[in-house]
């Protein structure tokens, strides 16, 4: 074996090309290389969800300042959610045509343009303008990272690695609610919020400039028919893979499909009756999910405010029990690749449900602290398990697509809860509020637990 050729195979001519590509990713040894796409691609969560936990604290920011009514809050608050499932569904959509690679810089250039512009918004409606516009971006950008990340990585470590992403990504929330204490009271050359928005996008520049060596997943590439860029781009990975880690890669068998074509993608084609199912159960997954989610993650600086807190005490809380979002992710990480990923979401989903009851009635504060650390540590291996699960289930020509329609319908039902969470809020408290999350979790892990298929330990070909 030269090193010029580490796999040991020439190009790709057999009929069953998805499945001989699918075959060498699946036998490359685990490295520098994949942290390194881990690292690149978990930065860009990292900004969709500075985006997404950003609605509370500016809410909770600006009622004073510009003195927000119920209905100007949820706009703000459910804007960047509307902006969200709109990206999803037209820009996730281009993933499958013209690739993950080129989607990612339209994506991330597309919130970097509308989150600077945000922070010099002269009133509440030019502000949830922008940040309907970022969130297209954010959005689409959020759908697109689990399909790449899942269609590189090896099924042992698949949920690993998607994990890995999210404990970047979930860095964001104690940070936003970090920076969003102090800001909250500087008027250092303008309004401390608009540094937060600046910061919000200035790191995109760096993200941008670190993606640009990023390959084309050999994958996709191979269901739209371009069968030498797969083999080029593949043999490219396999040859920094072998020469990173200095190893001979194994060699493999692989068993042919069906005839190599390329695959058309519509709306569509997810209801054929080989999809249909699995696209109810993530629909609900993600609708039934993001409420119970949201329902506590976005309004949690809202509702420590309806607790009696003030403003920087209620930040403060929220950056603590924020931890708990990286922890989270970190324990999906650990866990996601030992045991069934579809159980483990049943059962942080019922467990997740149960504390945000009792989180809804302590009113001490060391209460609020614990309860809500821990809270947030199972809503985010539920969260991160979802994203894991999601990309699994379909195939690689639709896989964006597919995964974006259910994103999106979980992002236009988050963009509805502001208004009737904040409603509850207002007329039954933070208990009303949370027995809403705690049902809607209910129903999600019915639908997950009865017709959700298995995934652990399959290969991406197996499992859709």
């Amino acid at each position: 074996m030269t090193e010029a050729n580490p796999s040991g195979f020439s190009p790709v001519k057999d009929p069953g090309r998805q499945t001989f590509i699918g075959a060498r990713l699946e036998r490359l040894p685990v490295g520098r290389w994949h942290h390194k796409l881990a690292l690149v691609v978990g930065l860009g969560v990292f900004y969709e969800l500075f985006e997404v936990f950003m609605g509370g604290v500016l809410a909770a920011v600006l009622t004073p300042i510009w003195g927000l009514s119920t209905v100007e809050k949820s706009v703000l608050i459910g804007s960047v959610f509307l902006g969200m499932f709109v990206g999803t569904n037209v820009l996730g959509r281009l993933g499958d045509r013209y690739g993950r690679r080129r989607m990612f810089f339209v994506n991330l250039g597309i919130y970097l343009a509308f989150t600077i512009l945000a922070a010099f918004s002269p009133n509440v409606w030019i502000l949830a303008a922008c940040r309907f516009l970022a969130g297209t971006g954010a959005g689409a950008e959020a759908a697109l990272i689990d399909a790449y990340i899942s269609e590189f990585v090896p099924k042992w470590v698949r949920g690993r690695y998607v994990s890995l992403t999210l404990v970047f990504g979930m860095l964001a929330y104690p940070l936003v609610a970090l920076l969003g204490a102090p800001l909250a009271r500087t008027t250092f050359l303008w309004d401390g919020w608009r540094w937060l928005l600046l910061a919000g996008g200035s790191g995109v520049l760096l993200i941008l400039w670190m993606r640009r060596r990023l390959p084309e997943s050999p994958r996709w590439l191979v269901s739209q028919g371009r069968y030498e860029e797969a083999e080029q781009v593949l043999s490219g990975i396999e040859n920094e893979i072998a020469r990173n880690e200095k190893v001979e890669l194994p060699a493999y068998e692989s068993i042919p499909d069906a005839p190599g074509r390329r695959d058309t993608v519509s709306l569509k084609t997810l209801w054929e009756p080989a999809h249909r199912i699995r696209v109810f159960v993530i629909s609900a997954l993600c609708v039934f999910g993001t409420l119970g989610y949201y329902g506590f993650s976005s309004l949690a600086p809202i509702i420590l405010l309806s607790k009696g807190f003030d403003i920087v005490q209620s930040l403060t809380f929220t950056a603590v029990i924020g931890i708990g979002y990286p922890l989270g992710a970190l324990a999906s990480f650990l866990l996601s690749d030992r045991a069934e990923r579809k159980h483990l979401l049943v059962y942080s989903g019922i467990i997740q449900a149960a504390l945000g009851l009792v989180f809804g009635f302590v009113t001490q504060s060391w209460a609020i602290l614990a309860v809500g650390f821990v809270l947030t540590l199972f809503a985010n291996l539920f969260f991160a398990l979802a994203h894991i699960y999601q990309a699994e289930v379909f195939p690689t020509s639709i896989r964006t697509t597919a995964i974006g329609f259910g994103y999106g319908l979980g992002r236009l039902a988050a963009a509805i809860l502001p208004f009737v969470g904040l409603a509850i809020l207002d007329a039954f408290g933070a208990v009303g509020l949370l027995s809403g999350s705690a049902l809607m979790f209910t129903l999600c892990v019915i639908v997950v637990g009865l017709l959700g298929p298995r995934t652990t330990g399959k290969t991406l070909e197996e499992a859709a």
